[in-house]
């Protein structure tokens, strides 16, 4: 069976030799773990390029990358600290650092694969499948690491990327080693057969990183390991209900895709289906364990909800792996300008006064597309600009336009842009400032107009977790005050809330 992977050439004319002995890596592992996380990452990535450029037969590399594997995986998590918390575009230090991960987890994959590649090439191997699981089983733990990295910086995983996970799970499928368990012992409780791993790199996508906060991609990264065993994996055959399947190509470069939008004829030797129904079915069960908490505080939370309490990326999660969503609008190609004001701050001072609006609180955009619901930009004035996913932005078309309310969606980064969606909430707002009871602070909010059409009600956005429902808060707006009763929460993103209300009282001044 052939197997064509991307591989780090060898370097036959390297001066330098890697070091091998098990005594020495350990010492240099024992070594570099005290030092600065960027020092000893950079140190780490000098030796597995070494390594990953001589021939060495396939025990010693294997032994040499297992003697590597813990402190990578510290030095990963560390790198992880600073770039997986860095707003977006990421600082320079940042990125720095998320580079070194990306190439620390590409080279531990190279090792592996070139590992891989020769074991194929021994004639007598008496421990051939268990070393087969092994190295596929790393293979793949690398490239679900590195796309990780990916994802935190709102990129795209490469082709190739695709292309070799694809092609390292069917060589397991051709060997019947799929199902084979591998010994954990570092971090990995739930990664304990290849078939395992590869479903949780496939899941990782299918979340839609890229619509999450950064806070949440990481909670997924975690989360997905115990989601992996309710992912079925089935050759092709009859479909019933094809919401929650996806089809994936495992001849291509290209992550999985619902099998509703799928539009190639499917292969019955090459591709693969994986349902996710179930996946839908638990976390939805999970939710129902948190949300029924909330309403009685004397039940403590069953352990299986306390994985992720984060009830939004729940109800995300089921509306990826459960049914395939359908755009409600069609995008129209638009070439316009925009200016946008980032952050709740930002949106109070616009809708308070437009006359007072500094220029240093506005950023400059171009429109790529529109819908009834939102937009699509993309900018290239990266300086002083912060944004994350679930971020509140206002955004106006053109000079003579109004400001209007919306919400950063989803994000990707370029080379020299980034790109961005955004929802709309509400075509206007009215700025006020409110006081909980129990509060001495006075925070921004921003009340937002029904909309009939739409069957909207009244509405007030605030700070995530500032408020909570059926709840009582002192309004002010201007010099008039009046005080508010929260009722229920209708959004919640990364950065606010936005719950109905009605008056209580509607002047205290």
């Amino acid at each position: 069976m052939s197997l064509s992977i991307n591989l780090a050439p060898i370097a036959l004319d390297s001066v330098a030799s890697a070091e091998t002995r098990p005594p020495k890596v350990i010492e240099f592992t024992t070594h570099i773990g005290h030092l600065d996380t960027f020092l000893a990452g950079s140190r780490l990535l000098d030796e597995l390029k070494l390594l990953n450029r001589q021939k060495i037969d396939a025990d010693t590399r294997i032994q040499t990358l297992e003697l590597y594997r813990k402190i990578t995986l510290e030095i990963g998590h560390d790198l992880e600290e600073v770039y997986g918390n860095a707003a977006v575009p990421i600082p320079e230090e940042a990125k720095n650092h998320a580079t070194l991960a990306e190439a620390i987890w590409l080279e531990t994959g190279y090792g592996y694969k070139r590992a891989l590649l020769d074991l194929k090439q021994k004639l007598i191997n008496f421990q051939e499948d268990k070393q087969h699981s092994l190295v596929i089983f790393r293979i793949i733990e690398a490239l679900k690491n590195e796309a990780l990295v990916n994802y935190l910086c709102y990129t795209v995983p490469s082709d190739t990327l695709w292309s070799d996970l694809h092609k390292v799970y069917f060589h397991a499928l051709q060997l019947g080693i799929e199902d084979a368990e591998v010994n954990e012992h570092i971090w990995s409780p739930n990664n304990k057969t290849i078939h395992l791993v590869y479903i949780q790199t496939l899941l990782m996508n299918l979340a839609n990183p890229q619509r999450l906060s950064k806070a949440n991609i990481r909670k997924m990264s975690h989360y997905v390991g115990s989601l992996a065993k309710f992912a079925e994996l089935r050759g092709m055959g009859l479909i019933e209900k094809p919401m929650g399947v996806f089809l994936i190509e495992l001849d291509s470069n290209k992550p999985p895709v619902p099998y509703l939008k799928n539009r190639n004829a499917p292969s019955v030797e090459t591709d693969i289906l994986l349902v996710t129904v179930e996946v839908a079915r638990h976390i939805h069960q999970q939710l129902k364990f948190i949300q029924k908490s909330k309403t009685q505080s004397n039940e403590p939370l069953p352990a299986t909800a306390l994985e992720v309490v984060d009830e939004e990326l729940l109800k995300h999660l089921i509306k990826y792996f459960g049914v395939t969503t359908t755009r409600t609008f069609a995008r129209q190609e638009k070439k316009q300008a925009a200016e946008l004001a980032i952050g709740l701050e930002a949106a109070s001072i616009l809708f308070r006064s437009n006359k007072r609006a500094k220029e240093e609180i506005r950023s400059y955009w171009e429109i790529m597309n529109t819908s009834p619901d939102g937009y699509a930009l993309k900018t290239t004035h990266l300086t002083d600009l912060k944004v994350e996913v679930g971020e509140l932005v206002s955004i106006k078309e053109s000079e003579y336009s109004p400001w209007v309310l919306g919400y950063v969606v989803w994000l990707i980064t370029k080379v020299q842009h980034i790109e961005a969606g955004i929802k709309l909430i509400a075509p206007s707002a009215k700025s006020v400032s409110i006081k909980s009871p129990s509060n001495t602070i006075t925070y921004n909010a921003l009340l937002l107009p029904s909309m009939k059409a739409l069957n909207q009600p009244i509405s007030i956005l605030t700070e995530c977790g500032y408020l909570q429902e059926d709840s009582a808060v002192e309004m002010k707006e201007g010099i008039k005050k009046s005080k508010l009763k929260i009722k229920q929460l209708v959004e919640r993103s990364a950065c606010f809330d936005r719950f109905e209300y009605s008056l209580i009282t509607d002047d205290l001044s």
